[in-house]
């Protein structure tokens, strides 16, 4: 075995320029990728590269056995980079399949992987019957990797945001079909004609075709509404109702109407039937309204007095006002709901105590001198989000209970997240609390409280309401048109924004705001 050969002092020889000699050999596969794309692999010759190198024909031998394995290192280096740019990052994103799909398209069209010059070199090993079977051998591995990390991320979009109808096979070869054919199109330009802009739009038009509430639409500025989508999608609805009516507070009426003990209110919201009713202690609770055995009303009438506790006639179950079980009643008492008094407004939630709303459209004093309210439905052909959104469009606007604005003479109007209008007037209160009842269907509420001395002739508020309802119902026809586009709006008042924003965040894999790039 021999050694390093060392100089006659007997001192190391200098260590062989190992970082010269891998800058040379990448300035050769360089080259190779360039002859490659000019010429395609059966014309493509080694007096050809080194010229492209500017380097000696000699040279090749000393990195490559021939012409044939500098050609497969190119396509090497070239799939080892794919990998590493574009596979490794997508991967590690696979808990947010949304991100790491719009990842996926940012990468595979950029000019890091996608110049016109590499492109073609994968498609010249792909369509030479002479070299396709390197391609399968060197690529064979990472292209069928590629397939499965495309569906998988697709099969979990659609997993997330409950579309369960959809095929993730069909729907990954599609995105790896778009994908392919905007490559194609690169192979045949220059990098300063290729459009990376619209080949992005077009594969997001892609995704967003499949997953409308997934992928927000691009656009510069701002767009005016959320998706069309985000007004009919059954999977957003779901997730609304999850995210922001959950733990929720709902307005129920007033604590004067329960002045007696057996008193009760029942308020069938958008997640939660719940019973208020004044126990024989003179404490207003609130408790679930549901049978512990199948999940009817217990209390079906929307008010009154119960004179004999709470009952399920049907299972022979009996309660106490303040929800306790009475005789051999199984089970337990009545789950307890959450309850807060502002300013005499009832206001209940399911989850834990927290902060009530700040729900002051008129004075304590000024809410207890109203009389006995009408309560009202209405059905609506618009998703509950559209009412909110023509609510919040009006400029002078209360949110959450902030300082009273006047909107109209004599009045002041507030907003209480997410789905409460109250309007105070010389005459009395009107409290409009939007119902979700689908994706795109709502119930409004009406809470009508008028003064005694104005009762009589106290307008009732249907007639009014008529043509902010049909406004509703026609934009959301207008939403779900297929001619609809968003446009741009530079007008949109801070608490429809922040509306927007909050719906915005919901959206599968989103956390942007209406009219941000994905």
């Amino acid at each position: 075995m021999t050694g390093p050969r060392r100089p006659a002092d007997g001192t190391p020889a200098p260590a062989a320029p190992r970082a010269s000699r891998a800058r040379q050999r990448q300035r050769l596969i360089d080259a190779c990728i360039s002859a490659l794309h000019l010429h395609g692999p059966s014309k493509t010759t080694v007096e050809k590269v080194v010229a492209i190198a500017h380097l000696s024909p000699g040279i090749v031998r000393f990195y490559f056995e021939s012409k044939d394995a500098m050609l497969v290192a190119s396509l090497e280096f070239l799939a080892t980079e794919f990998e590493e740019q574009v596979l490794v990052p997508v991967a590690a994103l696979r808990d947010r399949p949304v991100e790491a799909l719009a990842r996926l398209v940012e990468l595979y069209l950029g000019p890091e992987i996608a110049s016109a010059r590499k492109v073609s070199v994968w498609y010249s090993f792909w369509g030479e019957a002479s070299s396709r079977q390197e391609y399968y051998d060197i690529c064979g591995t990472r292209d069928s990797k590629f397939e499965t990390l495309v569906r998988d991320l697709v099969a979990a979009v659609i997993d997330r945001e409950r579309l369960l109808h959809l095929d993730a096979d069909a729907i990954a070869l599609g995105l790896i079909g778009v994908l392919e054919m905007l490559w194609q199109g690169f192979a045949f330009q220059t990098e300063s004609t290729i459009d990376r802009a619209g080949a992005r739009r077009r594969a997001f038009g892609y995704l967003r075709s499949v997953f409308p509430t997934a992928f927000v639409p691009a656009g510069e500025g701002r767009a005016p509404t959320l998706p069309p989508a985000a007004y009919a999608a059954p999977a957003v609805f779901a997730l609304e109702l999850d995210a922001l009516y959950r733990d929720s507070w709902q307005f129920a009426g007033l604590a004067g109407e329960l002045a007696a003990a057996g008193d009760y209110v029942v308020i069938d919201g958008p997640v939660e039937r719940a019973l208020v009713v004044r126990g024989t202690d003179g404490a207003l609770r609130a408790l679930r309204n549901v049978c512990r055995q199948r999940p009817h009303l217990l209390v079906p009438a929307p008010a009154g007095r119960l004179t004999d506790g709470i009952r399920c006639e049907l299972h022979g179950l009996h309660y106490g006002l303040a929800g306790e079980a009475h005789g051999d009643t199984p089970g337990g008492p009545l789950d307890g709901l959450s309850l807060a008094v502002v300013d005499d407004l009832l206001w209940v939630r399911s989850g834990a105590a927290g902060p009530p709303p700040a729900a002051r459209a008129m004075s304590a004093a000024q809410v207890a001198g109203l009389a006995g309210g009408s309560h009202d439905e209405i059905e609506v052909a618009a998703d509950w989000k559209v009412v909110v959104e023509n609510w919040l469009e009006r400029p002078a606007l209360a949110v959450d209970g902030g300082a009273e604005v006047g909107d109209e003479a004599g009045a002041t109007t507030s907003f209480v997240a997410p789905n409460h209008l109250l309007r105070s007037t010389a005459t009395g209160l009107l409290v409009l609390q939007v119902i979700p009842v689908a994706a795109g269907r709502s119930r409004l509420r009406i809470h009508d409280y008028a003064r005694p001395s104005t009762a009589a002739t106290r307008a009732a508020p249907r007639p009014a309401l008529a043509g902010e309802l049909a406004l509703a119902e026609s934009v959301q026809r207008g939403l779900e048109s297929p001619a609809y586009r968003p446009e741009t709006s530079a007008s949109t008042p801070p608490a429809l924004e922040a509306f927007r924003r909050s719906i915005a965040r919901l959206l599968p894999g989103s956390a942007r705001s209406p009219g941000d790039r994905p």
